[in-house]
């Protein structure tokens, strides 16, 4: 398979494209008349920058919506890099071995799972496209030769900066929660909303030891207060990978009833294997630390 095979190319909007890894991670490529940003790296299986630039001739810089592994896997590629400051550190400090051994056996195991779901789609559902297809997996992957270079930011990115690219601008919200250095990325007047891991449609990511669900309500909120801004809102992961601004909605009134302490949970794993306590609710859920419980007091309503 050519690298470039790995990759669902997806126009979006004139000089807008979705990078989908199919089964694993969305990167988006924003091209202006001057400058294109890349928000996301992806996980790095294959190299990212030639697919970049058969796209766009433009000078590129990498925004990160936050540090993990299946969002910086290229960023080694490029020469311009912007994260949080709240990812600097971990940037700098690389992929620990544990979190790749860990995310390739869940590779191995979608890859084996996938083929069976191809035929019971085939035969029952006729729901997979292209864009739904994981593919097979490289030989890094497979060898255990898979690693993330530690990159070293070439600047950070905050809160309301805007990115102009010549003739449009992409804005930078803060929405922690997932992880203190999470933003997502707005397009100015256009109506996409990159919402990076504070916004996904299997399970959101909350039980990592810097996670918070209060901040990931408030983030949710605050994108939510907007969502008139909005006619898509895009999100990293599984195979819904653009939603519309009322499931910003969905998900604030979920996190309310998983604060009052009034949703039931069952055991899951997440993606490198860790065992974590899974919130459910009609087309997502949250993955939370084993025993968690809501705060006392909650300081976001």
């Amino acid at each position: 398979m050519a690298d470039h095979e790995w990759f669902h190319v997806q126009a979006l909007a004139p000089g807008v494209w979705q990078l989908t890894e199919p089964g694993h991670v969305c990167t988006w490529l924003v091209a202006g008349t001057e400058r294109a940003v890349l928000i996301d790296t992806g996980c790095g299986f294959v190299p990212i920058r030639p697919l970049v630039q058969a796209l766009t001739a433009l000078p590129v810089t990498v925004v990160n919506t936050h540090h993990h592994v299946d969002h910086v896997g290229g960023d080694h590629e490029f020469d311009e890099v912007l994260i949080h400051e709240a990812g600097v550190a971990g940037l700098a400090a690389g992929v620990a071995a544990k979190h790749l051994t860990g995310y390739r056996e869940y590779a191995l195991a979608q890859e084996e799972a996938a083929a069976a779901y191809a035929q019971l789609d085939a035969r029952f559902f006729h729901l997979q496209r292209d864009e739904h297809r994981p593919r097979p997996l490289p030989a890094c992957v497979r060898d255990g030769t898979w690693a993330i270079e530690p990159v070293a930011a070439t600047g950070t990115i905050a809160d309301g900066d805007v990115i102009d690219l010549g003739g449009r601008t992409l804005r930078a919200l803060h929405t922690p929660g997932h992880s203190p250095a999470d933003v997502s990325l707005e397009l100015v007047g256009e109506g996409l909303l990159f919402g990076g891991d504070t916004v996904n449609t299997g399970p959101v990511y909350v039980q990592n030891p810097d996670s918070s669900v209060p901040q990931l309500r408030a983030s949710l909120a605050l994108l939510a207060a907007r969502s008139q801004d909005w006619r898509r809102v895009f999100c990293s992961h599984f195979m819904r990978t653009a939603v519309p601004p009322s499931y910003l909605h969905a998900q604030v009134a979920a996190l309310d009833e998983l604060l009052a302490g009034t949703v039931a949970r069952t055991p899951a794993v997440d993606c490198v294997g860790t065992a974590v306590d899974e919130a459910s609710f009609d087309g997502f859920s949250f993955f939370l630390p084993l025993g968690w419980l809501p705060p006392a007091t909650n300081e976001t309503h």
